[in-house]
């Protein structure tokens, strides 16, 4: 996946078809100004954390460009009380030539809390350690997962993709979400490499690589790894967007020692996705479709995992290039929307 303007599988078991439900839910913007949001980590006392991929330099960038610069950030919602908690994370933007194209921006792409203090991010990036080394030392952390509390690179992603190119493709390395498992592992999706990648202390391993969709039509896109969720059983639940083909997203299970095995596709763009606990899997689309003009809106997708029947939720047109969610402990979805640029949101989605 660009930096925003994932072994052998089995077929494909069902082709999702939501179920539009009819009953209206609440959106609320609890927070506005975002610059570029990500991922969301909603905590168990209430606090939402988003984080911020920034701005790039701050001290601007010529047309076909990338520049580095310290404008990540992780912003928090406590009560009544938001704002900032961290600044200074790495970020990097990338402007479009004369001949047009899409601004690019990568930085921190989920954070959560460390129990030793500070957090844990992940940051996106999207090219090579190369790449990365030449635009400068504020780039050094792009493409890890790594702890601000001692500055301590825990996962070096664009490493891991430089060295090994997991799917044979281009070397490009975009990581975008993780989970921790409960070795003290963290399986991160490396949307660029189209790999889920596991990290630890020892260094990385490719713990399996998504390989291509062949669409109907028999195009071949890239399967673009996004979303991931693990169950306490130790399932894992991964994303993708499969080259951002309108109806081609798919949802993987991972059992333990099996092969990944398609759950859900005949979505579109799925981004990221959550359990609620209760035997649900909810998955936020980036955008149902591109067309002509602006995307079409994003929508949240509620998905029994026993019978795999999937319920859209009616948030009608208001979500606008949504990028994270997360589930809260008052039953509310928390949802970083209109991802790109520097007039983001976080919104409040009650069922």
């Amino acid at each position: 996946m660009a930096a925003l303007a994932v072994g052998s599988v089995t077929a494909p078991l069902l082709t999702g078809q939501a179920q539009a439900d009819q009953r209206g839910v609440s959106v609320e913007v609890v927070a506005s100004g975002l610059q570029n949001p990500r991922d969301v980590t909603a905590l168990g006392d209430g606090t939402v954390l988003v984080a911020e991929a920034g701005a790039g330099s701050p001290t601007g960038c010529e047309p076909g460009r990338a520049c580095a610069g310290p404008t990540g950030a992780i912003y928090r919602v406590r009560g009544d009380q938001k704002g900032r908690v961290l600044e200074g994370l790495p970020s990097v933007i990338k402007l479009p030539d004369s001949s047009g194209g899409t601004v690019e921006v990568s930085g921190p792409s989920q954070v959560v809390p460390n129990p030793a203090g500070g957090y844990t991010v992940l940051t996106g990036f999207g090219g090579t350690t190369d790449q990365r080394a030449q635009l400068g030392p504020d780039a050094a952390r792009l493409g890890t997962l790594y702890d601000t509390r001692d500055g301590k690179v825990i996962a070096d992603l664009a490493d891991h993709e430089t060295r090994n190119n997991p799917d044979g493709g281009e070397v490009f390395s975009n990581p975008w979400q993780f989970e921790k498992t409960w070795t003290g592992d963290y399986l991160v999706t490396d949307a660029g490499a189209n790999t889920v990648v596991r990290g630890s202390n020892s260094g990385t391993s490719t713990a399996f690589a998504l390989p291509k969709h062949t669409l109907p039509s028999g195009e071949s896109v890239e399967a673009v790894p996004s979303g991931i969720a693990r169950s306490v059983f130790g399932t894992v639940y991964v994303a993708d967007m499969s080259g951002l083909r309108t109806g081609a997203s798919r949802i993987w299970k991972v059992v333990p020692g099996q092969k990944p095995q398609v759950l859900v596709d005949g979505l579109s763009n799925i981004i990221d996705i959550e359990l609620d606990g209760t035997g649900n899997l909810y998955a936020l689309s980036h955008t149902k479709g591109f067309v002509q003009g602006p995307p079409l809106p994003g929508a949240i997708y509620k998905i029994n995992l026993f019978t795999r029947q999937t319920t859209e939720l009616a948030t009608g047109d208001q979500l606008q290039g949504p990028t994270g969610m997360d589930l809260g402990p008052d039953g509310a979805v928390y949802v970083s929307n209109k991802g790109a640029g520097l007039g983001g949101e976080l919104l409040r989605v009650t069922p």
